[in-house]
């Protein structure tokens, strides 16, 4: 865009401007003609000097220096030589239009200031009048005026030439005054050079600054990462790895980087394919043989990185086994919980048998747990897992009865791809390496098929695991909990069940009782589990009113704890108000010649049935039925009262 100006037109119309207030349109700018409008309504006189306001400058600010002697100093530099030689002056304002900064020919600055024209003065019309800075209406455009445009007579001798930016300061004007004579079409032109270059530059700097932090951000997430990862180019070059990843290989990172990555890693070549392919590698396990011993079984993520769909390298993710089992714990929910304080029960036998359980906690020997169904196996080998050594390290457990024959030895001891029909890509690991540094405990090992049998020996044997398909052992340190419901002697004497293998996980032996062998202990079970039932089913149940807890302390329990807490949930959803009933308790669990109707003082009951033939049912149930009135008890069963004590005792009922 040239530069034209006719000045004496440009007189005239003004004169008749300022004495009619009317302008010829076509003889000027409209912008200017407007401009000069809201000049006259803001009481301007053409006449008048500049007026510096009071309290709007607020100081230079830190973003702008930085901005003028760290980005932009060298286009800032020859601005200012421009101006030195064309004998003007340069301004920068705040968006608010106040003056902040100026340079340019010392002479024409000296001048400026003292019209008033310098730091602090706004720039805007209700100041200076019309200017260059009056036509601005967007970001990042210019415009000037030139001589009698300027409705101040005082700026009439020069030009004023305005550019409205935003970049790394904000919003601000940079605002330019020289002699009219030299604002020429080749000063006007290295203006603006002047300005792209100026927003070149600092959008550069801006890019540069964004991928500066970027790449800190990058690498500390890198850095900070459980994983190990390697970054390779698309020529199959290591561009960089992060500390996880040198440390477990003992490598130094400067000496690998440009290495080729399939020579220094031949197990990455499947993942060096995805160059080729594009596609994702997710969850895949390799074996390593540089890594150590313990963590040679990696499971490793491979993801391409692509530009403008182009393949420019790899990010390779490497998880070593304790990551994966911590993973595969959490999904499966395979985790110890549960500690000794949680087993709840006062009776001599549960007291007997937790502390030899707390014992044995201590030690690696294999564990054997034995008792009848829903008797707490699980909970015990939670709880030994949970005062041991290996507490820190992964609980893993399995259930053998819950998987095909077939599909036991795979799970307990992994598999390599391609060792059978429907392996998966890249193998999997087993119980035992999932287990490493840690329990396993193996439910229903009575279940164990003979040939997973004989594995499972070799493995507790040798401390180490091979993968079904492979020839390689892994070691291991696993603490083993094995627990069954069934008469393994029993099964020993009809072939069902290894002798060898019996006897290598029969070191410890504990025996849990069976519910009907500690009903002491069906009170505090009946309370725990009303606390329990009230807070998931929102209840306010107090307490279980007396003829249910009787019921419920001599019925046989042939399902044990699991029995009884599924018959007070079932009671518990039944129940109004703040007593259990015995007519909230599941009638199918109840004997058809149960009878509680009759009143104790009015009917009496029969102690010939089946629930109280014991000596030791009858007084609990007695004891419960008359509110711990000894006096009654003895008085009914004919018994001194120091007889009724001593049985009471014996029987672990004084409590």
């Amino acid at each position: 865009m040239s530069i034209h100006y006719d000045e004496p037109s440009i007189k005239k119309s003004k004169q008749s401007f300022l004495t009619s207030g009317c302008v010829a349109k076509e003889e000027i700018k409209p912008e200017v003609a407007q401009s000069w409008k809201r000049c006259k309504d803001l009481k301007l006189h053409h006449t008048s000097a500049i007026q510096i306001p009071l309290n709007l400058y607020s100081g230079i600010s830190k973003e702008f220096l930085y901005l003028r002697d760290s980005v932009l100093p060298e286009i800032v530099d020859c601005l200012y030589k421009t101006l030195d030689m064309f004998n003007g002056a340069l301004f920068y304002a705040y968006d608010n239009g106040v003056v902040f900064s100026q340079r340019g020919n010392k002479e024409m600055l000296q001048y400026l200031n003292s019209l008033n024209i310098g730091i602090g003065t706004c720039l805007k019309e209700e100041y200076l009048g019309t200017t260059g800075l009056a036509f601005i209406l967007d970001i990042n455009t210019s415009n000037w005026a030139i001589g009698e445009e300027h409705y101040l007579d005082l700026l009439t001798p020069y030009a004023t030439y305005c550019y409205y930016s935003d970049d790394l300061i904000g919003k601000s004007f940079t605002f330019i005054i020289l002699p009219k004579e030299n604002f020429t079409d080749y000063f006007l032109s290295y203006i603006k050079i002047s300005l792209i270059a100026r927003k070149v530059a600092t959008a550069s700097y801006r890019k540069e600054l964004e991928l500066d932090m970027k790449t800190k951000l990058f690498n500390q997430f890198i850095e900070y990462n459980s994983k190990a990862v390697l970054f390779v180019d698309n020529f199959g070059k290591i561009v960089s790895a992060n500390k996880l990843f040198t440390d477990w290989f003992n490598l130094n990172s400067e000496n690998i980087i440009n290495s080729d990555c399939a020579k220094i890693f031949p197990e990455f070549n499947k993942a060096l394919d995805s160059l080729k392919t594009g596609k994702k590698i997710q969850f895949e396990e390799i074996y390593l043989e540089k890594a150590p011993p313990f963590m040679q079984y990696m499971r490793m993520d491979v993801s391409p990185t692509l530009k403008n769909t182009e393949i420019t390298g790899l990010t390779i993710s490497l998880s070593d086994s304790k990551s994966v089992r911590r993973t595969v714990n959490k999904i499966s929910n395979s985790q110890a919980y549960y500690t000794f304080d949680d087993i709840i029960g006062d009776s001599m036998v549960m007291k007997n048998v937790k502390q030899k359980a707390l014992n044995v906690a201590q030690s690696n020997s294999t564990v054997i747990i034995t008792g009848e169904s829903g008797t707490g196996k699980e909970l015990f080998a939670q709880a030994i897992h949970n005062s041991s050594q290996k507490k820190e390290g992964p609980f893993v457990a399995l259930n053998c009865a819950a998987l095909p024959p077939e599909l036991i030895a795979s799970e307990l001891f992994g598999y390599v791809e391609g060792a059978f029909t429907g392996a998966r890509k890249g193998g999997s690991m087993g119980k035992f390496e999932y287990a490493h540094k840690g329990t396993l405990f193996l439910d229903e090992i009575g279940e164990l098929p003979m040939y997973a049998q004989t594995i499972l020996l070799r493995v507790l044997e040798e401390r180490s695991v091979t993968r079904i398909g492979s020839n390689t052992a892994t070691p291991i340190n696993v603490r083993l909990i094995c627990a069954t419901n069934r008469n393994l002697k029993k099964m020993l004497q009809e072939g069902t069940f290894r002798s060898d293998l019996f006897y290598r996980i029969n070191v410890i032996n504990l025996h849990l009782p069976a519910l009907k062998e500690r009903i002491s202990d069906i009170p505090l079970l009946v309370n725990h589990y009303i606390k329990y039932f009230n807070t998931s089913l929102n209840k306010e149940v107090k307490g279980a009113a007396p003829e249910a807890l009787s019921y419920l302390i001599n019925y046989p329990w042939s399902g044990n704890l699991r029995e009884l807490r599924n018959t007070l949930e079932c009671g518990m959803n039944n129940a109004i108000g703040q007593i259990l009933k015995l007519e909230h308790l599941p009638k199918d669990n109840m004997e058809d010649d149960y009878d509680e109707a009759n009143d104790f003082f009015g009917h009496a009951f029969s102690l010939d049935d089946e629930f109280i033939k014991k000596d030791k049912q009858k007084i609990l149930y007695l004891m419960v039925k008359l509110n711990g009135n000894k006096s009654l008890v003895a008085q009914y069963l004919g018994l001194s009262r120091s007889t009724l004590y001593r049985k009471l005792k014996d029987y672990e009922l004084d409590q």
